[in-house]
Parts: C-alpha cells; structure tokens; sequence
C-alpha cells in the first residue's frame, strides 16, 4: 500500500494540503496506435461551453490553486501555472493537447474535467514512503520536457524517500519517475490545497477511471485499480 507523508513544518507554517491517490497494477499497453478523438472532441465542446478564456481564472476550484501559489508559496500563478489550469487554456485557446500514451492522456483529460492537477509515477523508479515537503539549498530537478535546475530553497515538492523530487507541487512532474511504455506499476496523485475537498480530488481519480475503462473496454490497455486512498494535514478546530 503507498503511504504520503506531509511534512509537520508545512502544518505549523498553515501550508493545509491533501491528496488522493490510486495505484494501477499491471498496468499494459496493449495498442501503441490508439484513437480517443471522440472522448477528446466531447471534453472539449463541452468545456469551451462552460468556460471562457477570460473568466477561467475566476472558477472556484482555480481561484483556490492561484490563490494558495500567490498567499502561502509567493509564487506568480500566471507565470506558472497549476498542471489543470495550463491544460484548460490551451482547450479555450483552440490549441490541441498533445498526445502522449494512453494513461497520461486518461489522467490529462480527467484533469481538464475536474480542474485538479494530477500527476502520475512509476512505482518502480520510486523508494517509498512518498514525501510533501520543502526543498533544502541546491536540490536539482529534473522536470519533464525542461532542463534539469536548482530550484529555489523552500519550494514545495513531493519526493520519494531518498530525496529524489518526483513533482514541483502541483506544476510539473520529474523525468525520474515519469511512466513510460514499459511500465507497470503506476501511482496516481490529485494533489489538493487548502479549500479543495476530499470529494473534489476523488472525483478527479474517479474520472480518471472512467477514461481508463474506455480504453479497456476498447483493448488499448489492461489494468488492476487499488482502493482510492487519501491524506492530509489539514488543522483540527478545537
């Protein structure tokens, strides 16, 4: 079972953070040539109906992920933006998602959906327990389709527990643990901030299952799902 852990630092400084996970079990590409285009088309009709590149910015869900960049981690949401966020304007602004492999697809799209940034990982590039925390001085990441660089002391991150950084919380994912085509045991986040509920972050996984059976039952790919587990560190009210 993958256990989270969040580090006690990040309470006492009123970092409230909580995540989702679901862990898939030989998990296999079946089909290297796949068409989604139909799931594609309906997401995206259906989200350029809802929202507007203009407004976007004002959607609860995203207003909770900038505010929590601008409040607790000082960082400018418009210049980098959390994982969904990114992904939706590129549908408003008519520019196609890139097409990646079946399980990164399932998870991009449930995330366009949900407005929950998710990440996904190979559990066999990863020493568990897996960790939410700061950075120390001089950490490198090493981000997907970027350079690898120093990020700034006391950027949060999600680690393993050997220190290796698997995600820029919730931005960007690591090429360490990225899932390729030969994986097989994969972990899924929906990484949470404070005002987004456990509810929002399962349906984001629960979505995310849904894409997955499509491709199933269409003999793309084959998987086992585990329970929907959760975590957090939100402050208990006495």
């Amino acid at each position: 079972m993958n256990t989270i852990e969040i580090d006690p630092e990040l309470g006492i400084n009123l970092i409230e953070l909580s995540v989702a996970t679901l862990e898939l079990d030989r998990f296999e590409i079946l089909q290297k040539n796949y068409d989604i285009q139909s799931l594609i088309d309906e997401i995206s009709t259906k989200m350029r109906s809802v929202y507007t590149i203009e407004k976007i910015k004002d959607n609860p869900v995203i207003s909770q992920y900038r505010n929590f960049y601008w409040k607790k981690l000082k960082v400018d949401p418009t210049k980098i933006r959390p994982a969904s966020e990114a992904l939706i304007r590129r549908i408003l602004k008519n520019r196609e998602i890139p097409k990646i492999s079946p399980f990164v697809d399932a998870y991009n799209w449930a995330s366009i959906i949900s407005l929950i940034p998710m990440g996904g990982y190979d559990l066999d590039k990863i020493n568990l327990p897996i960790k939410i925390r700061m950075t120390a001085e001089n950490e490198i990441f090493h981000p997907i389709g970027k350079d690898s660089h120093v990020l700034p002391e006391k950027t949060l991150v999600t680690s393993d527990n050997t220190g290796k950084i698997l995600c820029q919380y919730p931005y960007r994912d690591s090429q360490l643990s990225m899932v390729t085509t030969k994986t097989s045991r994969i972990l899924l986040i929906a990484y949470g901030v404070e005002g987004i509920s456990q509810e929002l972050l399962t349906s984001a996984l629960e979505t995310t299952k849904e894409h997955l059976n499509f491709l199933k039952k269409n003999g793309i790919i084959k998987y086992h799902p585990k329970d929907i587990l959760f975590f957090g560190n939100k402050r208990k009210i006495i």
